[in-house]
């Protein structure tokens, strides 16, 4: 189980980097912006997966992760999360199209993409990683990957906020119709 979240860890990240340097290359600008939280999340939750790596790949840092208890059925379920968070994490990403965004750029305006995927979440990809690190959490028991993962999705939480606040105000009525009808989660 452990080699198959690892795998599934590295396709996520490498999916993302993949995505993230076609598109830049296909519209010509860069798709991060310029964001301290932005960029403190991203750090935390690459923190969190390189953490559980080394975890389940080098067995003497085991007592360094602070872990609770071994168990392979928290580990076949954080491995299932960690799957259904790529997959999820794809077909966010495919469904935003030319759209895709880390961060909010107050500067450029993107489509508002309600169909597919979006029509079930406002927030398909930050669930994605929420599913990935709920994974990590599940399948490591350790206080210290929790903890990082944990501080990862509350500030993922604050960069929806404050996404809701910008697509509102570059989309109007049609984004307020949109949050009365999707969930921002599920």
């Amino acid at each position: 189980m452990k080699y198959l979240s690892i795998a599934s860890i590295l396709i996520f990240y490498l999916f993302f980097f993949a995505r993230a340097f076609l598109l830049r290359k296909k519209i010509g600008t860069s798709i991060k912006a310029r964001d301290r939280v932005l960029n403190i999340s991203i750090l935390c939750a690459g923190l969190s997966s390189v953490l559980f790596i080394l975890q389940k790949s080098y067995t003497p840092a085991e007592n360094f992760f602070l872990i609770l208890w071994d168990s392979p059925t928290f580990e076949i379920a954080g491995t299932l999360l960690i799957l259904f968070g790529l997959i999820t994490s794809s077909a966010a990403s495919l469904g935003l199209g030319n759209s895709w965004r880390v961060g909010v750029n107050e500067n450029e305006k993107t489509s508002l993409v309600v169909k597919g995927i979006y029509g079930i979440s406002r927030n398909p990809y930050f669930l994605s990683y929420d599913l990935v690190l709920s994974g990590l959490m599940l399948s490591s028991l350790s206080v210290i990957i929790t903890l990082t993962s944990l501080s990862t999705m509350l500030l993922f939480h604050l960069l929806i906020l404050k996404e809701e606040k910008y697509l509102e105000g570059k989309h109007g009525d049609t984004y307020k119709k949109y949050k009365e009808q999707v969930r921002r989660y599920l």
